[in-house]
């Protein structure tokens, strides 16, 4: 009898333990672990982590930190020394900075960007862990402003301006947008080119286009200002603008093509400073290619390509006038074409050599 009356009261004692446990809500000291990680980067730019956590009268064991699943950094404050750096591609920790809650990448690459994952530990009796992740993205910068190029200086109501904006050697591709005087160019009128990537450097480069009929309303007392926005995330922002005048006679003619009407002296200035544009934007496009990258034969050929195509098209027009002047007896103006003629042959002769 005596030893039921002990299991009884054993037995009501356990169930009395086991309510009380499973009737007082679970509580862990350490919670409310998350991290503040810098969204996008520059290349070479520092990189600092915040893994941030309430740990309350808890002790902390141990901070580690996580680039993908692989672990290359620990923060343990109960050992001598309690930082531990583990060796991984692309990430270079400044120890003289770093800490349990401060994580600081030295000198980033594009190797560096990835999903960063900080997990901290309570020290006993709990045992908890917690972990919070966040994604650091690189970007390779453009080393010149957007190119606009293809665009003439004068246009005619009625002309079709046709032109081209670049942006080049950037990681990610820049995101180009159009804008004529303040304001956004209709989709119908942009067409956006396939991003253009760099099998070695891996560098993209991004180009699109503008293509609209010219009319009144495009000129604001007597000009149209066109802009080429270039942008990365919010790390990058930049344009280059180009001043359009409107000129006063009305012809048909397409881009950079060399006509002269009625014996206007000033069409025939404006025609020339047309061609000179062109050639100055092939020239500025090509010095950009050869600066960003290097000396080498494909950045050779590639501007030399550039240089032919403009020269070929210049040199056939002049030789269709010079053979339509000849004809009608027009000496004078023939005289005028073939001086031009020998002059422009004369300029692609200096332009090839000094590549050469």
């Amino acid at each position: 009898m005596l030893h039921r009356m002990f299991f009884v009261y054993g037995l009501q004692q356990i169930l009395i333990f086991f309510v009380i446990f499973i009737t007082i809500p679970e509580s862990y000291s350490l919670r409310d672990v998350r991290v503040k990680i810098p969204h996008t980067i520059r290349r070479g730019q520092k990189a600092i982590l915040k893994c941030l956590y309430d740990i309350e009268d808890d002790t902390l064991y141990a901070v580690k930190w996580y680039k993908g699943r692989r672990e290359f950094y620990r923060y343990t404050p109960s050992e001598e020394p309690p930082m531990q750096v583990f060796q991984f591609p692309g990430v270079r920790v400044d120890r003289s900075t770093s800490n349990e809650t401060h994580l600081v990448l030295d000198s980033s690459t594009m190797a560096t960007a990835g999903k960063y994952s900080c997990e901290v530990s309570a020290d006993a009796p709990s045992f908890h862990t917690l972990i919070a992740a966040g994604e650091l993205q690189v970007v390779e910068l453009p080393h010149h402003q957007p190119l606009i190029t293809g665009i003439r200086s004068r246009y005619h109501n009625g002309d079709i301006l046709r032109g081209n904006c670049t942006s080049r050697h950037s990681k990610p591709a820049a995101n180009l947008t159009w804008t004529v005087n303040n304001e956004e160019v209709q989709p119908s009128h942009v067409r956006h080119f396939k991003v253009l990537r760099d099998s070695k450097s891996e560098m993209q480069t991004s180009v699109i286009a503008l293509h609209f009929v010219v009319n009144e309303h495009h000129f604001q007392k007597g000009k149209m200002k066109i802009r080429c926005i270039a942008q990365i995330g919010d790390v990058y922002y930049t344009t280059t603008e180009k001043i359009v005048l409107c000129a006063a006679y009305h012809h048909h003619h397409h881009n950079y093509h060399y006509q002269r009407y009625e014996n206007d002296e000033n069409e025939f200035n404006n025609v020339i400073t047309s061609n000179k544009d062109y050639a100055a934007d092939v020239n500025q496009y090509a010095l950009q290619d050869r600066t960003l990258v290097g000396q080498s034969t494909g950045s050779s050929n590639n501007y030399i390509s550039q240089v032919q195509d403009f020269f070929s098209h210049l040199l056939t027009n002049n030789q269709a006038e010079l053979t339509a002047w000849s004809t009608a007896g027009n000496i004078d103006e023939a005289k005028s074409c073939r001086t031009l003629l020998y002059l422009w042959v004369f300029y692609f002769l200096v332009t090839f050599f000094r590549l050469t």
